[in-house]
């Protein structure tokens, strides 16, 4: 074979492997807007019907919509991490998890899990919870614009105008859809649903500084693995016992370890079996979509997810679709692209000859 065609043939299998990074992009944003969607309904089912806030103060009515959301968040990572685990299982990497934790990248890893987790998915199914997925999934998109601020101020780095264009369309994406719930939709803790939300987008791009630096190391896979079982571990030990303890000695019994237990005999578990099976994969495709065609271009595809929200929570929830948050999410997704990538690079694959 000659030197052009050995060239040829290894730019089609550059091409393609590019392809299929893009196609993993987009099927993480779609899996993850579909994971909130899934997350939100599962709320429909016991135990959550029967924990009714009829007839309560707004003070111990918001301590059983905690006690709600914070079960949800450790069921949700605690599944991801079992199907994580699994694939991770069968692909023989399994011994690799404490090998990576007695490392400096593993340890950042594992912080990062923690501001992803439970600061980050908790302030999320708070949100989502208390607004609504199709609110809450916009607002969480602007994370890597929140990730460009964060690293201009902590790592010095410099952005293009075209980031900071992408920051204020963000910005402004995120009053529209404050702004959006019509008289109906909007509860006693729709404000507190939304700056919750706002936490977790804080989270999850501070997980995304560390993260990055963890994974220049790591197998993605690995780093996944430890990130979702760190998180569902620190749910177990802390989280709910200190919050259990907090709100029993504020408001009386909340009952959060009764709902995590009824939940694993209920209706509602396979429910949340598959929103971590969706939310985990969708993790695994974009970390597979970092590998393939790049971080900003991975990043840019994987905030489509604040459109496929809003699509699934229209379609499935039943969620009146206002101009505003429309137009939110969609200055939103748009402000993301234009901080992650440049638009006219991210479907530009290179050319073979």
């Amino acid at each position: 074979m000659s030197l052009l065609s050995a060239q040829a043939v290894l730019d089609a299998k550059q091409l393609k492997h590019a392809k299929r990074g893009i196609l993993a992009g987009i099927l993480s944003g779609i899996l993850w807007g579909a994971s909130g969607t899934v997350l939100g309904a599962a709320l429909g089912f016991e135990p959550f019907t029967s924990m009714t806030t009829d007839g309560l103060d707004t003070k111990h009515a918001l301590a059983i919509m905690v006690a709600m959301a914070l079960c949800g968040a450790f069921l949700h990572d605690a599944f991801a991490a079992i199907w994580v685990g699994v694939s991770n299982i069968r692909a023989g990497k399994f011994k690799e998890y404490g090998r990576s934790l007695r490392t400096k990248p593993g340890q950042m890893v594992c912080i990062g899990s923690i501001l992803g987790g439970p600061i980050g998915m908790s302030g999320y199914l708070l949100g989502i919870t208390l607004v609504n997925s199709a609110y809450a999934l916009p607002i969480t998109a602007a994370y890597p614009a929140v990730a460009a601020v964060l690293a201009t101020i902590f790592f010095k780095e410099k952005n293009p105008a075209r980031v900071w264009i992408g920051v204020v369309l963000c910005i402004l994406g995120s009053f529209l859809v404050y702004y959006a719930p019509t008289e109906a939709e909007k509860g006693p803790f729709f404000a507190i649903g939304l700056i919750l939300t706002t936490l977790a987008c804080i989270g999850w791009s501070s997980e995304g500084l560390l993260s990055t630096y963890g994974m220049d190391m790591l197998d993605p896979d690995i780093a996944l693995g430890i990130r979702e079982g760190v998180s569902a571990i620190m749910y177990f030990i802390f989280v709910l016992p200190i919050t259990t303890l907090y709100l029993t000695a504020n408001f009386g019994p909340t009952p959060i370890w009764e709902t995590v237990m009824k939940v694993m005999t209920t209706s509602a578990l396979p429910i949340y079996a598959f929103g971590g099976f969706l939310g985990g994969f969708s993790y695994v495709y974009w970390y597979r979509a970092l590998n393939m065609t790049g971080v900003a271009r991975a990043m840019a595809l994987n905030v489509t997810y604040a459109l496929w929200g809003v699509i699934f929570g229209a379609v499935f929830t039943g969620i009146d679709i206002t101009i505003y948050l429309g137009i939110g999410a969609c200055s939103i997704a748009i402000g993301a692209i234009l901080v992650s990538a440049n638009p006219r690079e991210l479907f530009q694959l290179r050319e073979t000859k």
